[in-house]
């Protein structure tokens, strides 16, 4: 039971990663907006800490079908591309466990430490899932206009705001070249991105300050393919604020292998 809700907060995890981390790479394609995209993408390339809220509507379907909603707020502090901190302070309700969970989840040298179930777990990062979580910023203007479709760009005062969808193959491959360990994860066999509606909201600023996410995922576990949709919203309440994360000891973490 609770390595069972582990790895589906793993997988939680890993889809607030990357559009915490990801969002600003949505917004960088063409169809006679590529200026518009690139600008914002460009100006988010340099960010170096982020405040953000979220929450998470998500269905995982397999031999036992599991309904669970996450809120949380958090931080993030880019050092290097190989040293990202993170504080997520989060409740997750999973009804079909049961259970009501909230705790706290930090980042810090390559290491994710977690309160869940009444325990403080560590999980090392040269696990495959939590290594996912260090992100590549060199590779943010990745993104060519081959990887979109349906791009609206319309104004709502005076924010802009993106639509468009993300090609599910050229979104794999995304995720392979800019998440480290992805490839190690993400082959053919093991996971796809079946869809992937984004909506990305930059300010006068052109810097982003919202963006939501309607996706599905399928991966393959030991047992049998596991399909998960999902609805997530990120704001971003602050943006290069020189962020500073109070970290705990983190000697009473337990080591866990996953």
């Amino acid at each position: 039971m609770k390595r069972k809700v582990l790895g589906l907060f793993l997988i939680v995890v890993l889809s607030v990663s990357f559009a915490a981390c990801g969002s600003e790479q949505e917004t960088s394609d063409s169809s006679g907006n590529f200026d518009s995209f690139m600008e914002v993408q460009k100006n988010m390339s340099d960010v170096k800490d982020m405040e953000f809220k979220m929450n998470m509507d998500a269905v995982v379907s397999g031999q036992e079908p599991v309904n669970m909603s996450m809120s949380g707020t958090g931080k993030e502090i880019v050092q290097s591309k190989d040293d990202i901190q993170l504080e997520m302070k989060y409740k997750m309700n999973i009804p079909d466990f049961g259970s009501d969970m909230e705790g706290t989840m930090y980042m810090k040298d390559q290491a994710v430490y977690m309160d869940l179930m009444g325990q403080k777990l560590k999980v090392d990062a040269s696990n495959e899932m939590s290594s996912m979580m260090n992100v590549d910023t060199s590779q943010l203007l990745a993104i060519t206009e081959e990887m979109i479709s349906a791009l609206k760009v319309e104004r709502d005062g005076s924010d802009t705001v993106y639509t468009f969808q993300l090609d599910a193959d050229k979104a794999m491959d995304y995720f392979e070249n800019n998440v480290s360990g992805a490839q190690q994860l993400t082959t053919t066999d093991d996971m796809s991105f079946d869809k992937m509606d984004v909506t990305v909201v930059a300010g006068e600023d052109k810097m982003v300050k919202s963006i939501d996410m309607d996706c599905s995922i399928t991966t393959q576990t030991e047992d049998d393919p596991v399909k998960m949709d999902y609805k997530i919203s990120m704001d971003y309440i602050s943006i290069n604020t020189d962020l500073k994360i109070d970290f705990p000891d983190f000697s009473q973490y337990q080591e866990l292998t996953v």
